[in-house]
């Protein structure tokens, strides 16, 4: 079953990569992963109605694992400037990380999942919608009020956070 997944899959499923991180090769790379953890997860195929959007979820996660390791690998082998500023941003980042993680944490798992994939836009509200199987207008206004509940309770727990002319966020201050 799984090698008439690959033959079904692998090339959307590269295409799709290759659109994400634009590299041929680290695309290839990232197909074989994904084909690798629906081999080791084989046992699960029984229980799927559909194999495409398994398939497809098990890609989008592969995605996400690599980016994380990217940034992780290009912050350690970056020069870092040793400057107040710096570890400043840095402390922000990381300060407005953990909150809205721990936040996100209090949703049950499925919500988890498509709310950090649809934050972190390796997931279009249009693809996550269909996954649930709601209409996307339904899923749009649930991603809203998500949004506009964890903002709130991210201000009274977390930090309010400073935006740049752009609507960009740059840094916080700490609500403890």
């Amino acid at each position: 079953m799984t090698e008439e997944l690959y033959k079904k899959y692998s090339e959307e499923v590269r295409y799709y990569l290759l659109d994400q991180v634009g590299k041929r090769e680290v695309a290839k790379d990232l197909t074989q992963d994904t084909f690798n953890k629906v081999l080791s997860n084989k046992e699960k195929l029984k229980n799927v109605d559909n194999h495409e959007a398994w398939v497809f979820r098990i890609a989008q996660n592969t995605l996400i694992d690599y980016t994380r390791k990217k940034k992780e690998d290009s912050l350690i082998d970056s020069e870092i400037i040793d400057s107040t500023d710096f570890h400043e941003q840095v402390s922000d980042i990381e300060l407005i990380s953990d909150c809205l993680y721990e936040l996100i944490e209090e949703y049950s798992q499925e919500q988890q999942d498509i709310l950090l994939d649809v934050f972190t836009k390796s997931l279009t509200q249009k693809e996550a919608a269909n996954y649930l199987d709601l209409p996307y207008s339904t899923f749009k206004s649930r991603v809203q009020k998500a949004r506009s509940v964890i903002l709130a309770e991210f201000r009274k727990r977390c930090c309010q956070l400073k935006y740049n002319q752009h609507g960009e966020i740059i840094g916080c201050e700490s609500a403890k």
